[in-house]
């Protein structure tokens, strides 16, 4: 059974309607803002077009099902989705150029809700931009009724609006222009006009920066689709630092920190806020041997720690 369904980012497919939803916590306004419907590319912009032409269809068998997915094209022929593949599934890609070769599961990225791959054969990546600051820019998705039609794109311009960078990349909102809101579709991406993909839409129904998730695709393609972890809860601090407040046993942390302690930089890096912390610690590589330095009380203190494996 050939089962298309979608659940990316990228212009492939989507069973039934999407919904593009800004993170932005306030109660959405009544007017909608205008959205274009188009049957086939050609009716995207240019820019969009660009992007289109550099994308990978996955396909998924388990047992029972074919599942047939778009994938975001990164450098060394990695790819994400944000559907969520079993390591057992077997995959293969195609492109207009190059049919049914291999693909590798690399790892899930749980936080933000994307599998990572490596395709087996060279394809040319998409151009990855940074988040821009009030600038315009096309939020695109695909929309597909059945598999024996071609698909349709809605698409609708928008600005990034002073987007604020979180903790893991998140873009706390996506600013439209007054009296509009964004209530389109789940599988998106937001291009520039020199097709460039600046943010990309997860199953959480939050944007990330794209050169973020590539950042994290890379991490964990190098390290066994593992994550590191200091083994430390905790919130930011007053006056700075992330206050420990809980510790896993027998992690690297709990070797070295307290209930308490205040973490004030690592590896040379500040550490601000528990964002800072957790941002650099989810990029860093398992196993590798961070030095750390803490307030305990009123005394400050230095210590090295072995940062483990969240697979």
């Amino acid at each position: 059974m050939l089962r298309i369904t979608g659940s990316l980012l990228l212009l492939g497919g989507v069973v039934g309607s999407a919904v593009l939803v800004s993170n932005l916590k306030s109660a959405p306004v009544n007017q909608t803002m205008r959205l274009d419907t188009v049957s086939g590319m050609s009716g995207l912009p240019a820019n969009v077009r660009v992007v289109a032409n550099h994308t990978v269809d996955l396909t998924i068998a388990t047992p029972g099902h074919i599942d047939t997915v778009p994938a975001m094209v990164l450098t060394n022929n990695l790819a994400v989705t944000t559907v969520a593949i079993s390591r057992k599934a077997l995959l293969s890609g195609s492109t207009p150029t190059n049919q049914h070769f291999a693909v590798t599961w690399l790892g899930r990225d749980r936080a933000m809700g994307f599998t990572i791959m490596r395709l087996g054969v060279d394809v040319p990546p998409l151009a990855l931009g940074p988040l821009p600051d009030n600038s315009t820019v096309v939020a695109v998705a695909p929309v597909i009724t059945s598999a024996s039609h071609p698909p349709s794109f809605a698409w609708a311009t928008t600005t990034l609006g002073d987007p604020q960078l979180r903790s893991r990349g998140i873009v706390s909102y996506l600013a439209t222009s007054p009296n509009k809101h964004l209530n389109g579709f789940t599988d998106a991406i937001a291009v520039t006009s020199s097709g460039r993909v600046v943010a990309v839409l997860s199953l959480q129904h939050l944007w990330y920066s794209a050169e973020f998730v590539a950042h994290v695709a890379g991490v964990l393609s190098r390290q066994h689709g593992c994550h590191a972890t200091l083994g430390v809860n905790g919130r930011s601090a007053q006056g700075g630092g992330a206050l420990v407040t809980s510790l896993t046993v027998h992690s690297g942390g709990d070797q070295l920190l307290q209930r308490g302690d205040v973490i004030t930089r690592v590896d040379g890096h500040d550490i601000n806020s528990w964002g800072d912390l957790t941002t650099l610690i989810y990029l860093a590589p398992p196993t590798l041997h961070a030095s750390v330095e803490f307030m305990r009380g009123s005394t400050s203190h230095r210590g090295v720690v072995t940062l483990t494996c969240i697979p």
